[in-house]
């Protein structure tokens, strides 16, 4: 069990930290026992209130305190953003070896990983290009055993494994640790392109098509993409009425798009007649950029001029002023790097 600065529980499970929501109650009241443990060693007095500076670890009924993923001295503002840490040195601060395998920092890490390879393979050392292939070799199995990300894994796979292909003179280190890694990346791309979803048996439990037509508009409004609602459609008649509904595809413009952009085409409309489908098509000619977002990410804080995760948190020394962050991106992120 883990209690971070941010207020989350986690629990580990097969290995890996998961988080567990408010409420969870797992082995004996997580939640609770988690205030005591905090209370006992004097971290805090109201814990769900308070930021505090340590994460409270409980593996094999043996407690430790570990620092939280945190990368200190961050100079300059915006795209002149640096840190005079190593790749290796900055990726081990933050953790991003347990966190890559988390549900919420998976998409993340994978963008990173890929993007990694696909803009800086010439300047990262094989220490480095040992890491992203070995995490990739993780993040496959993770997705394969949840049945989860797996597009969005195979997408980038086969982008690093083209990227291994044809800039494999460019790269740092011997021939034989770049074949490698190439073998790596082609070992995984054969077990994400073999993956089958495992066929849900009849056992008399509800299933998706059981809900009511509002509750399946309120899970397809949290899609992102809209290639996922069109993917919905293509399933059955059923669900593409559904998703084809105006609600959802409201939804999908004010996530995308900004009120302006919006207005510019609805603004003399009445509402009841807004094609929301043709506005979303009319933005995204306009504005050609979709927005990405990501179960967590990591952020600067505007405080200290630290990185860390923004739903892990982490021990700010401009405790008395509120926090304030800024979204890093992958690119981002990759651009901070001392490469």
């Amino acid at each position: 069990m883990e209690a971070s600065s941010r207020g989350n529980v986690y629990v580990k499970q097969n290995g890996h930290w998961v988080i567990a929501s408010g409420g969870y109650d797992a082995g004996g009241g997580v939640l609770d026992s988690a205030r005591e443990r905090g209370s006992a060693i004097g971290t805090t007095e109201n814990y769900n209130e308070r930021m505090v500076s340590i994460q409270i670890v409980l593996d094999m009924n043996k407690m430790q305190l570990l620092p939280l993923p945190f990368l200190r001295n961050i100079q300059g503002t915006g795209q002149q953003r640096k840190t005079n840490e190593s790749v290796s040195s900055a990726l081990e601060k933050l953790q991003f070896e347990e966190y890559a395998n988390q549900y919420r920092q998976f998409m993340y890490c994978l963008e990173f990983y890929r993007s990694l390879i696909k803009h800086k393979s010439h300047r990262i050392s094989g220490t480095v290009q040992k890491h992203v292939c070995n995490m990739l070799e993780q993040m496959t199995s993770t997705a394969i055993s949840l049945e989860l990300f797996v597009p969005s894994l195979k997408q980038t796979l086969r982008d690093v494994h083209d990227c291994l292909r044809d800039k494999e003179q460019e790269m740092i280190g011997s021939k034989a640790m770049r074949r490698k890694h190439q073998d790596m990346v082609s070992n995984c791309l054969v077990r994400v392109s073999n993956f089958q979803y495992t066929q849900k048996e009849e056992d008399g439990t509800l299933s998706l098509m059981d809900l009511p037509k509002e509750c399946l508009i309120n899970i397809l409004k949290k899609l992102e993409k809209p290639r996922d609602i069109i993917n919905v459609a293509l399933t059955c008649s059923t669900l593409e009425v559904i998703a084809m509904d105006t609600e959802v595809w409201e939804s999908m413009c004010f996530h995308h798009f900004s009120d302006k952009e919006i207005c510019d085409y609805v603004g003399h409309m009445e509402l009841y007649s807004v094609n929301w489908v043709e506005v979303f098509k009319f933005c995204l000619k306009k504005s050609k950029v979709l927005k990405t977002c990501y179960g967590d990410e990591l952020v600067v804080c505007n405080n200290c001029r630290g990185v860390c995760w923004r739903r892990v948190g982490h021990d700010c020394i401009s405790n008395e002023v509120l926090p304030s962050f800024t979204a890093l991106s992958p690119a981002d992120f990759l651009n901070l790097l001392n490469l």
